[in-house]
Parts: structure tokens; C-alpha cells; sequence
């Protein structure tokens, strides 16, 4: 009994000493004990310092952190303190305000301006001999470096005797009271825009070229096509997305797709049948109704079918003995316009040279013309005897050649035009302004006796 009171009482004693000391306070705030008494506690003044400052010791945050670094077994000392938590700033984009580029373009466009007008841009720095010599700037008395600024900036502005914007409208580039230098027709009443001027860049590369497909390729892949769209049709067909297309039902093959039914009625199935074929013709003069060109648009096919500048351009140099029926003239000026070539024709002392320009069919025709359809020995019926005796006497037959026939990189004229009678040299002077004075030249040098084979075929 003597020892479990012993041990109880050991039990009590423990429990009673882990239990925590409650905080009692008196009415100044300090702490007291049980039985009413002061606790008395020593202060102790514990050292601060600043983080820039080392301590007494000459110990600063190396040595503390070499401290933790040995209390720490897994610190790496090679990795700086804290690179962990230090977390790398996301990269986001970078817009341009909205006239930032035109602003600078604008400011530059005044710099250039006020250096050719000679006014340069005025020197904002400050004169240190005005300043007093002091090492420290905020020693400087309160207005000594505005007023320095200022009167540079007075001198300066005194030196431009006018306005770059104003130079251009006076004569002597100096205000007069009585505007006696304005230039008056300078001033008008038209607003001027600038030309836009496009920005340097480089010329983008050309397109990829189509392939070339010979006709029988062509043919064939309208044929894939075609075979392809309908297999496609019939996929949705099966899976129900397309209504089936009703029977074509002729009179032919009446009995194999009606069957029995044919048979019922043949009167009133015929009937329909016949209905179901007209319904399917009209429809198909229907489609081809809505694909027909308009009288304008088939008038601008054929003409870029035929007239198309795209597919090359030629020219071809013709000369002429003589010139002088006027039912010749007519038919090479009408013909020229019909087929829609430019060029002219030159009349000289003597002979006659013509040129034309323009798609490789219109040169064709053009030469079926000159060299087989006209016939330059007819003259006009009232000429007819009077050439008769003149021929009789060893007159020399007229007649046209075609000097010279090729491709050019670019038209020369704007339209076809007959010149009037001119003499050798006013007619190669005419060539000259179109670069095409080596023309007459050839014209002079070769023979025009009865060939209708054409001297040269290039590359012009």
C-alpha cells in the first residue's frame, strides 16, 4: 500500500508539471506569481545591425552563410543563394503604339528640312564656362543655368531670319511688313497632295507557273475528275445523305424498268413517261440557258481569245514600191484597226514602209493581206490607160516585201496612224523617236524586186 500511494503521489506531481504556468497580470500589466508577488526579469539588450553593415566581428552575410552551408550537409555551395526561388520573367510581346513610325518619320522630315534651309537644330547643351566651377551641381545658385539656356536659346532663334515652311513663298528668304517679296504665284488655289512614295523593299518572288499539260493529259484529267465527283456522289448516296435520282425512264426501255406496271396501264404510263422526258429536256435547256454568255461577254472572250496581248507580242516591217491607190490605203488602215495592231505607215521619196505590232493571229492575217489578198499593180479605173502606156514603155511593177518579222518585249506606238508624205531623212528622224530607226535603214539596203519572203525572222 506504502508504495501505489507513492507512486500516485509521483504520478500527481508529473502531470501537475506539464502543465502549463497560466500568465497572471496585475493592474499595471506586469506579471506576478501565485501568491501575488512582482516577477522580476532581466533585460537583455541583444545587438542590431544593419543588413549594409558588418558586424563587430568583421563577420557579414559570407560568414553566415557559410555557417548554414556547414550545418546544412546537402547546401551545394557552387549555387548561389536563393537561385531557386528566383523565377525567370516570362517573355510577352511587345506592341507598337499606334503612329509611333509616322512620328519619326515626321521628325526626321523636319530635321532634313531645317538642315537645308541652313537653320540646323539648335545646341541644347550647357555652356560650362557660364557655370560656376564647383564640383557639385547642386551648389549651383537657383537661375544662373536657365538663364544661360535661355539666352543661348533667344540667340539662336534671333539667327533664323524666317520659317522653312514660309522660304519658299518670298524672294529675298526674309518677313517684310508690307509683304512687298511675297511670290505671288506661288499661291493658288489648288490643295497639294503628295504622291505616295512606296517603301524599299525587295520585289516578292514570282508565283510557282502552272504545269503545262499537253491535250491529251488535259483530257484525261477532266476524265479523273469527273469519275471522281461521281464516286463521291454515290458514297453519299449509300450513306443516305443524297436522295437516290429517279429512274430514267424512256420509251425504249419502258417494259425492262417499269416491268408489270407497263403492262397495267400502257396509255397513261406512256403518258408519264413522256412528261418525265420533256421535264428532263427543258431542264437541260435550262442549265444551258444560265451558262450563255451575254452578246457582251462572248464579244470579250473572242477578243481576249484572239486579241490577247499576254501570249506574246510580234512585229512585222512591210515595204511598198508605191503607195498611191487610195483603195490600198484604205485597206491597210482598216484591216490594222480591225485587228486591233498599232504602227504606222511611212510615205517617203522613195518607197513606202509600214509597220504593225500586236498578237501573234493579227500579224498572220495581216500578212495574208499584204502579201497575197491586195494587188498592188491595180489602179484606180480612171488611172487604168494612162498606167497601161506607161507600163508599155518599161514601167516597173509595184509590189511588197516583208522585210522583217519577230517577237518584241513591249509596244512602241499607241495606236496606227498614217504619216503624210515625208522625205528620207524627216521619216528615219520620225523612227528615231521610237527607237526603231535600224528599220529604215534595212529598208534602204535591201532589194524590193518580187519576193514576198521576209528578209530577216528574230528577236527584235
Amino acid at each position: 500500500l506504502a508504495a501505489a500511494k507513492a507512486a500516485a503521489a509521483a504520478n500527481a506531481s508529473a502531470s501537475k508539471m506539464m502543465k502549463p504556468v497560466p500568465l497572471r497580470l496585475d493592474d499595471q500589466g506586469r506579471e506576478i506569481d501565485e501568491t501575488g508577488q512582482v516577477i522580476a526579469k532581466e533585460s537583455v539588450d541583444a545587438p542590431v545591425f544593419k543588413a549594409s553593415e558588418k558586424r563587430p566581428d568583421g563577420r557579414g552575410k559570407d560568414y553566415q552563410r557559410e555557417q548554414e552551408a556547414e550545418e546544412d550537409k546537402f547546401l551545394d555551395p557552387r549555387m548561389p543563394a536563393g537561385i531557386g526561388t528566383r523565377r525567370k520573367k516570362r517573355d510577352t510581346f511587345s506592341f507598337v503604339q499606334e503612329g509611333k513610325f509616322q512620328k519619326m518619320a515626321q521628325r526626321q522630315r523636319m530635321k532634313s528640312k531645317f538642315a537645308e534651309l541652313g537653320h540646323g537644330k539648335m545646341d541644347r547643351r550647357r555652356d560650362d564656362s557660364n557655370l560656376p566651377q564647383t564640383g557639385n551641381p547642386n551648389l549651383v545658385p537657383l537661375g544662373v543655368r536657365s538663364d544661360s539656356n535661355e539666352a543661348a536659346t533667344t540667340s539662336k532663334r534671333e539667327e533664323i531670319s524666317i520659317e522653312w515652311w514660309d522660304a519658299c513663298l518670298v524672294s529675298n528668304g526674309e518677313y517684310d511688313a508690307e509683304c512687298g517679296n511675297l511670290v505671288s504665284n506661288k499661291i493658288t488655289s489648288y490643295v497639294e497632295h503628295p504622291v505616295p512614295i512606296d517603301p524599299p523593299a525587295e520585289a516578292p518572288q514570282p508565283p510557282p507557273q502552272p504545269l503545262k499539260l499537253t491535250k491529251k493529259e488535259q483530257k484525261k484529267f477532266r476524265t479523273q475528275q469527273r469519275q471522281a465527283r461521281e464516286k463521291e456522289k454515290q458514297e453519299m448516296i449509300r450513306q443516305g445523305l443524297l436522295e437516290p435520282p429517279k429512274p430514267k425512264v424512256k420509251i425504249s426501255n419502258l417494259v425492262r424498268v417499269l416491268g408489270a406496271d407497263a403492262t397495267q396501264d400502257p396509255t397513261k404510263i406512256e403518258k408519264e413517261v413522256r412528261a418525265q422526258m420533256d421535264e428532263r429536256q427543258q431542264a437541260h435547256e435550262d442549265r444551258n440557258l444560265a451558262r450563255k454568255l451575254t452578246p457582251a461577254e462572248r464579244r470579250e472572250k473572242k477578243m481576249r481569245k484572239m486579241f490577247d496581248p499576254e501570249k506574246g507580242l510580234f512585229l512585222a516591217v512591210f515595204k511598198i514600191n508605191c503607195l498611191d491607190n487610195p483603195q490600198h490605203k484604205f485597206k491597210i488602215d482598216v484591216n490594222a484597226e480591225e485587228n486591233m495592231l498599232t504602227g504606222c505607215v511611212l510615205t517617203a521619196d522613195s518607197f513606202t514602209l509600214v509597220i504593225v505590232e500586236g498578237c501573234s493571229k493579227s500579224i498572220i492575217r495581216y500578212k495574208k493581206l499584204m502579201l497575197k489578198r491586195i494587188d498592188w499593180n491595180s489602179r484606180v479605173p480612171g488611172e487604168e490607160e494612162t498606167m497601161a502606156e506607161e507600163e508599155g514603155d518599161g514601167a516597173v511593177h509595184n509590189a511588197c516585201t516583208l522585210l522583217w518579222e519577230g517577237s518584241i518585249q513591249s509596244t512602241h506606238f499607241r495606236k496606227f496612224r498614217q504619216e503624210v508624205r515625208k522625205n528620207d531623212i524627216a521619216a528615219r528622224k520620225h523612227l528615231s523617236d521610237y527607237n526603231l530607226e535600224h528599220l529604215w535603214d534595212l529598208a534602204a539596203r535591201e532589194g524590193t524586186q518580187g519576193s514576198d519572203q521576209p528578209i530577216g525572222v528574230g528577236t527584235h
